[in-house]
């Protein structure tokens, strides 16, 4: 009985060991998160104009030719929970203008609300996000699930994540997969037809509108592109339920302008890297366009 014990303890001991070495692996890589906290722990006191949001501002907005001190704290799958904590969480005192954007599933998404440990975690992990424990499932990567398997796997090939010295992401146009159009699929991942996020999701953007008023900060809400498969398989529903409070919270904040990229000439399918993401050459074309409302 005592060596089945003490094969038992050894076991555990080395599972483990193992685990721990992960964890300290994987925290070690370069991430978005820790990046853009470095850099705003040196710089965010010279920011006059940051741009939050997802993945598609993230991937396609180019910060350097946005405006002079610009800077991206966007990142993949950030809601607007955590565009408010991070708009809070800096010192900007230069701060003149804000990018945000209204994705078809901007207003339907939270990683509170739906359970989304994986995406959540970097925030307590690398920007010192007070809404979970250290020592709870938000403070560990191992429990990211699968997105931990795909960072361990850095080990033996190429991080996919990409990102500029000003916080922009970067999706190669040489990397795009001949079957790149992906929008049908995208479309409907991005649909939710119970909309159960649509009333939180309306409170935070008050909240983020009235910090920026309260800080004489302009706002200037874009609607990102994405291919035409995607936008032919959008719900009516689901667009009509963002209209509906675009147009009610652009009447109540007048510090708020909106864009309509959704669909521009200037842009070609050339332009994009999937169905609903911008390659850095569509990416500096859609930046120049935006510009001029941010300046």
């Amino acid at each position: 009985m005592k060596g089945f014990l003490q094969k038992v303890l050894l076991f555990a001991f080395v599972v483990l060991l193992v685990m721990g070495m992960a964890e300290a692996y994987v925290r070690s890589l370069p991430n978005p998160s820790k990046a853009k906290h470095d850099w705003m722990g040196q710089h965010s006191t010279t920011v006059t104009t940051l741009v939050l949001g997802n993945s598609h501002t993230f991937y396609g907005i180019r910060p350097a030719l946005l405006a002079d001190s610009a800077f991206s704290l966007a990142q993949v799958s950030q809601t607007y929970r955590y565009d408010l904590f991070l708009l809070r969480h800096y010192d900007m005192p230069r701060l003149r203008c804000v990018v945000l954007p209204l994705s078809y599933f901007s207003l339907y998404e939270d990683f509170e609300e739906q359970g989304n440990v994986a995406d959540a975690i970097r925030y307590r992990l690398y920007m010192n996000c007070p809404f979970h424990s250290r020592f709870g499932p938000y403070g560990f990567e191992l429990m990211g699930g699968q997105a931990f398997k795909e960072k361990l796997k850095s080990l033996w090939k190429p991080a996919a994540l990409e990102w500029d010295s000003l916080g922009g992401g970067i999706y190669r146009k040489e990397k795009r997969k001949t079957d790149w159009d992906n929008g049908a699929v995208r479309a409907k991942e991005h649909t939710y037809p119970q909309q159960e996020c649509l009333s939180l999701n309306r409170g935070l953007l008050c909240e983020i509108f009235e910090w920026c008023k309260g800080h004489g900060v302009r706002v200037v809400w874009v609607r990102m592109p994405a291919s035409k498969a995607y936008w032919q398989h959008v719900s009516p529903l689901q667009e009509h339920a963002t209209a509906v409070v675009r147009d009610s919270l652009l009447r109540r904040f007048g510090n708020v302008e909106y864009v309509d990229f959704g669909e521009p000439d200037f842009l070609s399918p050339s332009d994009f890297f999937d169905g609903d993401h911008l390659n850095t050459t569509g990416a500096e074309k859609l930046t120049r366009q935006l510009r001029p409302y941010v300046e």
